[in-house]
C-alpha cells in the first residue's frame, strides 16, 4: 500500500512545499546547483547506497524550495501508470524528477524544451535501473527493461514524446 501511495504523496508534499517556499527565499546559488547535480548523478549510479535516502530527501526539499528551478512531474513519459510497478519503483519514479532537474541545471538554455527535459529524466531513470540491476541482478521491473530496449533501438525519444501527450 505504501509503495502505491508514496509517489502521489511526494508530488502533493512537493507541490505544497514549492508553493509555500517560493515566497521564502531567492534563487538557488551556484554552489547549491552544483551540489544538486552531484547528488542526482550519485543517485543515478549508486541508488542503493546508504546515503541515497538522505540525498533524495535533500533534492526533494531543494526542488521545492528554490523558485528558479522548475520541472514538471509526469510519469506518463515512462509508460502507462499500471505498468509502473516493480522492484524499486519509488526510487525510479523519484529519479525522474532528480534527473530532469540535473538536466535543467546543466542546460539552462533548454528549460523550455519539455521533450528534452523529459527525455533526460527518463535516461537518468534508465541509468539508475542499470545500477540497481548491477547491484541486485534479481530485481524485476519489466517496464524498465522495455525502455532500455527502446533506448538501444533508438526509439526512446519517440516513446517519451508520445508519453508527453498525457502530461499537463
Amino acid at each position: 500500500m505504501l509503495k502505491k501511495v508514496l509517489p502521489a504523496f511526494l508530488v502533493i508534499v512537493s507541490s505544497f512545499c514549492f508553493a509555500f517556499a517560493q515566497n521564502r527565499r531567492g534563487p538557488s546559488t551556484a554552489e547549491e546547483r552544483k551540489r544538486a547535480v552531484e547528488m542526482a548523478t550519485f543517485l543515478e549510479t549508486n541508488p542503493l547506497a546508504k546515503e541515497a535516502k538522505d540525498y533524495r530527501a535533500a533534492l526533494l526539499f531543494f526542488l521545492a524550495e528554490v523558485p528558479d528551478i522548475t520541472i514538471s512531474l509526469c510519469s506518463n513519459v515512462l509508460g502507462e501508470s499500471k505498468q509502473i510497478k516493480g522492484d524499486y519503483h519509488a526510487e525510479l519514479v523519484g529519479q525522474l524528477a532528480y534527473s530532469q532537474a540535473k538536466f535543467v541545471i546543466e542546460n539552462p538554455d533548454k528549460t523550455q524544451d519539455a521533450a528534452a527535459v523529459y527525455l533526460a529524466g527518463v535516461e537518468g531513470v534508465l541509468r539508475t535501473w542499470q545500477a540497481i540491476k548491477t547491484a541486485k541482478p534479481k530485481a524485476k521491473f519489466p517496464l524498465m527493461d522495455e525502455l532500455l530496449q527502446k533506448q538501444q533501438a533508438g526509439t526512446l525519444a519517440a516513446h517519451v514524446t508520445d508519453g508527453m501527450k498525457g502530461c499537463k
